[in-house]
């Protein structure tokens, strides 16, 4: 492992929480929460930082374990990023992995005695043994794998609907409009994963994982790519006009389907890639 001044290893290892990823973790949460209505003053008050703090504690235990666990497939993929082993000490990486995972277990403790449930510790506890055993056991089950972090993800909306504390009613129209939220942000996540898996086929072909992407034809990773593009963004487009959204919205929709489905039949990954993560944010800020 190569020498490195203790602030050199605290940032390789800030950074490799991806601190970005983790605030937007914390963002679509208390946007889905104003959504979702939780009241303002609810919002301003200590309670909230715990709906926020619990999935960003989550998503940085993830982020780090993922690492620890991809370190030969990120030499070959992503080398700028493989900092495990060495500027970073693995043993450092684990232990602060579990530091971060008992926290958000105790912060969601204390608002599952809030909420007068024990669905919260649930949910941390389900979310962060599938973001643990991730890479070892799921990543190289071909869709498997995406199917799980798909399901992470689309727990964020999960997470801020049980921040509001009301039963789940879905005959009543703002229920409805949450779940399909849901679907189309998990299905957006799904196209998401298999565009990084395809980014990634050397590296994980090298580590003898077995992804989605890798036992596809070329012509099917083309036409499947090109398909879900089509899919989630009608599924996002048909959410606002059931919304009642502004003609802007469904206009963005209409343009990010025919960017996207025409970008994603020339298979050109970076751009679908850039895509997915505008895809997500229209979404997110509809809501808003």
């Amino acid at each position: 492992m190569a020498t490195t001044s203790p602030s050199q290893s605290l940032l390789h290892w800030f950074l490799s929480i991806r601190p970005w990823n983790v605030l937007a973790m914390g963002v679509m949460v208390l946007v889905a929460m104003r959504w979702l209505g939780v009241p303002v003053q609810a919002l301003a008050g200590r309670a909230m930082w715990g709906w926020l703090a619990v999935p960003m504690l989550v998503g940085a235990a993830g982020n780090l374990i993922n690492d620890f666990f991809d370190v030969k497939e990120d030499r070959i993929n992503k080398p700028k990023r493989a900092r495990i082993g060495r500027t970073l000490k693995r043993r450092v990486v684990i232990v602060t992995h579990w530091g971060l995972s008992v926290a958000a277990l105790c912060w969601s403790g204390a608002l599952a005695s809030h909420l007068g449930s024990s669905w919260p510790i649930v949910f941390t506890a389900a979310l962060s043994v599938v973001l643990y055993i991730y890479s070892p056991m799921l990543k190289g089950r071909g869709i498997v794998g995406n199917l799980a972090v798909s399901v992470c993800v689309a727990a964020l909306l999960v997470w801020a609907r049980m921040a509001t504390g009301r039963p789940l009613d879905l005959t009543g129209n703002a229920d409805q409009m949450w779940l399909l939220a849901t679907v189309t942000l998990w299905g957006l996540n799904l196209t998401r994963e298999w565009v990084k898996d395809l980014q990634d086929l050397e590296g994980d072909r090298a580590a003898g994982h077995r992804t989605w992407a890798s036992q596809l034809t070329p012509r099917q990773n083309q036409g499947g790519l090109a398909v879900n593009v089509v899919v989630w963004s009608a599924l996002g487009g048909t959410s606002a006009w059931l919304e009642g959204a502004h003609v802007a919205w469904l206009a963005s929709w209409a343009v990010l389907l025919v960017v996207g489905a025409v970008r994603a039949w020339q298979q050109n990954v970076v751009f679908v890639s850039a895509w997915l993560k505008v895809a997500m944010a229209v979404l997110f800020a509809q809501m808003w």
